[in-house]
């Protein structure tokens, strides 16, 4: 009874004027659970304390079609008296009058009697009718009061009792939800302790202050032993809609028929539709809007807006879904899309209907479901944009972003919503051509999470034999967005079937796709598959000529003429297939046209945004994030990186092409101090099938980038020499796809291997100049001078005129080692000159690593041209006696394998006491070490 104050005392007003021979006719009228029928208890209780005669009734569904139920239940306690009535009202014949009423009235007027019927709601029509007949015989004088308590469930009508009984007579009493002050006060009743304010409002916002509902979820927590407090709130909401979905379904079975249908129609279709058409949906014939709509609002179902009509909460219209047969169900939402199109709502709007409903075979419905499929996945590349703080032309900001959470979740969402509305489409009747085309977009959106699926749709699409220009893009765009999740051996295994029926434009297309296909394999072949011709050596067709540029890079062969195929395929646009067209984009940038070809990969990111096609545009923006990457660009490089992700997660990629994107994020973690990001993204196992894939060199690689950076040099030397043997073995000789050998040809130095750093240094000088791009051959001269090869003076000189290209990374750090060089040879005003060209570089800027080398060099400098013995002494005291002896020989010019020899121990001892001596005295090379050690002989 708390908050039920008012309600009692004018439940006591009607009592105390009972006994002063008043009538009244009171109803109680409140949501299922508010506690109307606990108030009629209640004041039932208090007459019989004053010795007035209490008459109970209860309506109930299982009763509701038992014809004077609730009069027999009211006569029965008069006893005999009432015999004669109840053997009329019990037989089998539809009674004259309203037998019982006289004898009832008859023992009012000699004793006050209180008259209680609760659950009002589900009386049958008989008995409704016999106690209008009794509240309009009330008049002064007579001793009763009849005290009515309902929800708005009423088939009546929630106004039957309105012209029954003088106004005068009548009081209508509505029950209000608990207010949190209340559910505190409960809450510490029911638990014993104090109860938090937040548990409080949250359990009364929950349960709407449901007193029924509440009371079962807090005795419910309180006998598991809990306490009412802030952290019980999640379970505490997850009870309380447990309750309210139980509950809602027990009310549901009390409904009429009409009550019941235009209830379900609003479950599917109340958020569209305005009541007038939620009523034409559900086939409301008799009884009235206006009358129904008032009861399902004061039964707690509903709420009003406007001219529609709202279901209160989410668990409520689960369960009158759950309850509605799955035929009806779907008739619903058909007849709702169709009501929805014809009331002119939006696309997306229907098409949420048409999810749930069979195909309903009309024209509209596949357009509404196509067009929502395009704004579902706009807004899914919005939101992403959104997270990585992207531009909206592509150019990633500089602020950090954040990975999952909420936002990523509805990413996820908008992006499941948008193939869902594909998949939906290909179940209406419609031309073959516009299938072909959805389930080509189908397959994009699936190759997110189901890329096994994708693969077989794309392939459906390949094979398919329809005629004609339109059949033939879709079959090219079929196979390029294969290859570009990566199974190039899926490419190469289904080419040639379409090849086979191919004609014009479509067979130039896919023989280049194949020829894209064939590439990768662990070993290069020239020999065709059968029915598949050869790639012309000078081909005319775009995309056969972006394929043939790339080949002619990789192996460094006529640069000019390279240009201009790639510039061939590029130019052809978006008619060309966008595989070869990202070949063409990287051999255009090799041969020193960055700006250029740059500006084709930001055309064609836009171009696979606007047609939503998420494999394609994943392997394009990883190229993006290659080339921001060697470019210096390493914030954009991390954040391209990351939209590549959000496009489509790495677990999405094929393992063939998996390699690139780890190699190029764990490049990136290597150059922004990441270490442990570096160690992790590079070390974790590679998946299966990807050591033969085209990118295994750039992962390689980018181990032996981590290894370097972390002094294992060893380990770097080797992994830099076995991604140059995977590229020799493709006859990829160019150093412009890898500067694999000069990286080698550094550690090699390091370890003492002169002889084998000479070689490898001397091998790209050679292929630089062969392939002639200036950039090539600047940093292949640059690292000749940081190596010495040059001599001293030399390579001072010669440096000055060398270009710095577009790959400034490797520029800057083959600058930082010259610089180390010279400032260890003790030429410092060499060394300061070109540490100031360093500092003015953009790189020093968005390279961490760049920057604490630069910062280091600068300190060094700095020092006074007599070096602190003292300092020096003792940073070589804290070698240990081995490595202090290793390093003593190193000095003196022996090499790894001399001093293995003069030791007694293996190389690999020898490789680990030096890296180990680097790490503590902060060098990198040997010339180093011996400018370290020249203060500390003969002491």
């Amino acid at each position: 009874m708390l908050e039920r104050e008012s309600e009692q005392a004018q439940l006591k007003q009607a009592i105390a004027a009972l006994g002063e021979g008043r009538p009244a006719v009171v109803s109680v009228t409140g949501r299922p659970g508010f506690g109307h029928n606990a108030l009629l208890r209640w004041t039932a209780r208090l007459a019989e304390e004053r010795s007035i005669r209490v008459l109970r009734a209860c309506g109930s569904l299982t009763e509701r079609d038992l014809r004077h139920g609730a009069v027999i239940q009211l006569l029965t306690q008069l006893g005999e008296a009432t015999e004669r009535p109840l053997q009329v009202l019990r037989g089998h014949h539809e009674p004259d009058g309203l037998p019982g009423l006289p004898e009832l009235l008859h023992t009012i007027r000699r004793t006050p009697t209180l008259v209680t019927v609760e659950d009002a709601q589900w009386l049958d029509p008989a008995s409704l009718h016999w106690l209008q007949a009794l509240a309009r015989r009330l008049s002064t004088g007579l001793p009763l009061a009849l005290l009515i308590g309902r929800t708005g469930v009423d088939p009546h009508g929630p106004d039957w009792l309105a012209n029954t009984a003088p106004a005068r007579l009548t009081r209508h009493l509505t029950v209000r939800g608990l207010s949190p002050r209340a559910v505190g006060t409960l809450a510490e009743m029911i638990f014993g302790a104090p109860c938090d304010e937040s548990f409080a409002a949250a359990a009364a916002q929950a349960c709407h202050g449901n007193p029924a509902v509440l009371h079962a979820a807090l005795h419910c927590l309180a006998d598991a032993g809990h306490r009412p407090t802030a952290d019980l709130v999640p379970q505490l909401r997850t009870v309380i809609t447990g309750i309210i979905g139980e509950r809602a379904g027990r009310a549901l079975r009390g409904l009429s028929d009409e009550s019941t249908a235009v209830l379900r129609a609003l479950a599917v279709g109340g958020d569209l539709l305005d009541f007038t058409l939620i009523c034409n949906l559900a086939g409301l014939r008799t009884e009235p809007e206006s009358r129904l709509r008032s009861a399902l609002e004061s039964a707690g179902f509903t709420v009003p807006d406007g001219p529609y009509e709202r279901i209160r909460l989410p668990i409520v219209r689960a369960r009158i879904l759950e309850d509605t047969p799955a035929a009806e169900r779907g008739g619903l939402y058909a007849r709702a899309a169709d009501l929805a199109y014809r009331s002119g709502a939006g696309d997306e709007d229907i098409a949420r209907l048409l999810l749930h409903a069979p195909p309903i075979g009309e024209p509209w419905a596949v357009h509404a479901l196509y067009g929502s499929f395009g704004a579902a996945a706009r807004r899914s590349e919005d939101i992403a944009r959104t997270l990585l703080h992207a531009s909206p032309n592509g150019e990633p900001r500089e602020a950090p972003a954040p990975h999952g959470g909420f936002g990523a979740d509805v990413h996820r969402n908008e992006f499941a919503r948008a193939a869902a509305y594909l998949n939906r489409a290909l179940d209406e009747p419609q031309h073959p051509v516009q299938r072909a085309q959805i389930s080509l977009d189908l397959a994009s959106a699936e190759a997110v999470a189901a890329p096994v699926a994708s693969d077989r749709r794309l392939a459906a699409v390949v094979n398919s034999t329809g005629e004609g220009e339109l059949w033939s893009q879709l079959r090219v765009r079929a196979l390029d967005m294969g290859l570009a999740r990566g199974d190039d051996s899926w490419g190469r295994c289904i080419a040639p079937r379409a090849l086979a029926t191919a004609h014009g434009t479509e067979r130039d297309d896919l023989i280049a796709l194949y020829w894209y296909a064939v590439q990768t394999r662990p070993e290069v072949t020239d020999v065709p598959a059968p029915g598949v011709p050869a790639l012309p050596e000078h081909p005319l067709a775009p995309a056969q000529a972006g394929i043939r540029a790339g080949q002619m890079v990789v192996r460094g062969q006529d640069r000019e003429r390279a240009a201009e195929l790639a510039r061939r395929a590029l130019e052809a646009g978006h008619t060309a297939p966008v595989m070869p067209r990202l070949v063409a984009v990287r051999a255009l940038w090799l041969t020193d046209a960055a700006t250029e070809a740059e500006d084709h990969l930001a055309a064609i990111v836009d171009e696979l945004r606007r047609r939503h096609c998420r494999p394609t545009l994943a392997r394009a923006l990883v190229l993006s994030a290659e080339l921001h990457l060697r470019g210096g660009r390493l914030a954009a490089a991390e954040r391209t990186v990351d939209v590549a992700e959000q496009a489509l997660p790495a677990t999405a990629w094929h393992p063939f092409a998996v390699t690139h994107l780890v190699a190029v994020r764990g490049i990136i973690a290597v150059e922004t101090r990441q270490r442990d990001v570096a160690r992790a993204v590079t070390g974790a196992p590679a998946p299966p099938g990807s050591e033969s894939s085209v990118h295994w060199p750039f992962l390689l690689f980018a181990r032996a980038r981590v290894a370097a950076d972390e002094g294992r040099w060893a380990q770097a030397a080797e992994l830099f020499k076995e991604s140059g043997r995977w590229l020799l073995r493709r006859q990829w000789v160019n150093p412009v796809i890898l500067p694999w050998r000069s990286l080698a040809a550094r550690a090699c130095l390091t370890l003492g291997d002169r002889e084998q750093a000479r070689r490898l240094i001397d091998e790209e000088l050679t292929l630089a100049r062969r392939w002639g791009a200036p950039s090539a051959l600047g940093l292949a001269q640059l690292c000749a001078g940081t190596l010495d090869h040059l001599g001293p003076a030399d390579a001072a000189g010669e440096l000055t005129g060398i270009p710095r290209g577009p790959n400034q990374l490797a520029y800057a750090w083959g600058l930082a080692d010259l610089v180390t060089e010279e400032a260890t040879k003790g030429d410092r005003t060499t060394a300061a000159r070109l540490l100031t060209e360093l500092s003015g570089h953009c790189v020093t800027r968005t390279s961490s690593r760049l920057a604490e080398r630069v910062r280091w060099l600068s300190a060094r400098l700095e020092q006074t041209a007599a070096p602190d013995e003292s300092a020096a002494a003792k940073e070589w005291a804290a070698l240990s006696p081995v490595e202090r002896q290793t390093a003593e020989l190193a000095c003196r010019g022996l090499g790894n394998r001399e001093i293995a020899e003069q030791l007694s121990v293996s190389r690999r001892t020898v490789e680990l006491r030096l890296s180990s001596t680097y790490k503590k005295l902060r060098i990198t090379s040997r010339e180093e070490l011996r400018a370290r050690s020249r203060p500390t002989e003969g002491t």
